[in-house]
């Protein structure tokens, strides 16, 4: 672990911060964006058992992160002052999420029927575990990393750029090792090696490189009285409260579902765009290059954009270009057949660009939320309110994967063509455009609703939230 040299945040724990969720986004990147087409394509599921099998994923996925949120908020509250509560569980992650996601890549296929079915069922549990032990760890984290808002600011921008570069780096890896191993199941299977190690590594400097400095001080904890012990224990009517009053984080909740719930339709059609559409997967590895230098730029831009603007105020007006270009390139999509390659690829990355502001910058809002929490509350429960933001992620990925199975099934796709090496029927060419550019221009839309009509946290509500920090610290 790095030991601070002073009392300020390190450059090394930013980076490390930033490498979280780096490698977490490397390793997923391929289960999120191939793993339907593998199952339906390269392992025939049929598609209703195969969207059966994605609802219970996510509605286990939906249980699981809340409930890791919580269990980390009670034993931490357990935890013996002085120790670290969120880094052993991240390390722990890692071997489940590189082991898991290879044995799903490559143990259903060398089995038949049933046998293959429950394979893959099981497995993508086991990398899942792995993945939410990680993820709920990492975001929980960066309340023990931080001690003011500054620094809260820094390490949430350090995840944007980690998330966004983990976005080129698994984009470009997963396209080119396609390209060079083949779509068939063993380069699926080579694949999944390739990203496992290149994202465990990174996670594994995730755990090296950060430190919570946040430790409770174990004379601090004795001059408190039982009232105030008892005051600021985890109780399960927390969790109603964080629903009902925090608006704040409501309107997070309302966002995510949109942005990831809809988006995830997209996504779930984007290797069928590159591949039936376009007839070149490896472009989709230049469209990840191009659509992470955009973010950059965004992502450099917005601290200096802040100094004007507020950030709710950056992000809505981000979301509204990224719609306007979306219903742009979806009329342009329409009329043009066949459609340019080059045209289809930068411009889908600039309106992208502008619409995944909103997700790589909610990690600041996100920490705002939990300030705001513990100004109404009292109590700040990182655990319990990442948990419960990752549910909302997962709430719209729940609907959205087995929907997009059973759209794509639905517009009349036929495997057997592709695998032969002929082409789609029109009509089935027109739904996955539709798919792909429609879908994030919806949940654009839908998220610039939800920061516009009910984020309340304005300059009035953070001066008072200032004042009773003041107060606390005071005492």
């Amino acid at each position: 672990m790095v030991k601070a040299k002073s009392d300020k945040l390190t450059l090394a724990h930013v980076i490390g911060y930033g490498c979280g969720d780096c490698g977490g986004t490397i390793v997923n990147y391929m289960v999120a964006g191939f793993m339907a087409r593998y199952l339906q394509v390269n392992l025939q599921v049929n598609p209703g058992i195969l969207a059966t099998m994605l609802l219970i994923w996510n509605i286990w996925d939906a249980v699981n992160d809340p409930l890791m949120g919580t269990i980390m908020d009670m034993s931490f509250a357990k935890a013996k002052p002085g120790k670290d509560k969120f880094r052993p569980w991240i390390l722990a992650s890692i071997p489940i999420i590189m082991i898991g996601m290879i044995a799903f890549y490559s143990v259903p296929s060398k089995l038949d029927g049933f046998a293959m079915v429950a394979a893959a069922f099981v497995l993508k549990i086991v990398y899942e575990a792995g993945y939410t032990m990680m993820n709920i760890g990492m975001g929980s984290l960066l309340g023990n990393m931080s001690k003011n808002d500054n620094e809260r600011a820094t390490l949430s921008s350090a995840r944007g750029f980690g998330a966004t570069i983990a976005g080129m780096v698994g984009g470009f890896l997963i396209s080119q090792c396609l390209a060079k191993f083949g779509t068939s199941n063993e380069g699926y299977a080579k694949t999944s090696m390739v990203l496992a190690v290149v994202g465990g590594i990174v996670l594994f400097l995730h755990y090296f490189l950060t430190e919570e400095r946040n430790k409770a001080n174990p004379a601090q904890i004795q001059e408190k009285t039982e009232e105030e012990k008892n005051a600021e224990k985890f109780k399960i009517s927390d969790i109603w409260n964080i629903i009902t009053k925090n608006r704040a984080f409501l309107a997070l909740v309302l966002h995510s579902i949109s942005i990831m719930g809809v988006q995830a339709l997209s996504q779930g059609a984007t290797s069928y765009m590159y591949i039936d559409v376009l007839k070149n997967v490896g472009m989709q590895g230049y469209y990840s290059v191009l659509s992470t230098g955009l973010m950059i730029v965004i992502l450099t831009a917005a601290p200096i954009l802040t100094k004007k603007w507020d950030l709710v105020v950056i992000i809505r007006t981000c979301l509204m270009i990224g719609f306007v270009a979306f219903a742009g390139l979806l009329a342009y999509a329409l009329m043009t057949e066949p459609m340019n390659a080059w045209v289809f690829l930068i411009w889908f990355a600039l309106a992208s660009a502008c619409v995944t502001v909103s997700v790589q910058m909610q990690w600041g809002l996100v920490a705002e939320s939990i300030d705001y929490n513990e100004y109404l509350s009292g109590k700040r429960n990182e655990g319990t309110i990442y948990g419960f933001f990752s549910l909302s992620r997962r709430v719209g990925q729940t609907i959205a994967n087995s929907a997009s199975v059973l759209i794509i099934a639905g517009i009349g796709y036929d495997a057997s063509l592709t695998n032969a090496g002929l082409d789609q029927a029109p009509s089935t060419i027109a739904g996955i455009k539709i798919m792909v550019i429609a879908c994030p221009m919806v949940a654009a839309l839908l998220s610039w609703l939800c920061f516009t009509f009910i984020w309340n946290i304005n300059k009035d509500v953070r001066a008072k939230m200032a004042e009773w920090k003041a107060a606390k610290a005071g005492k």
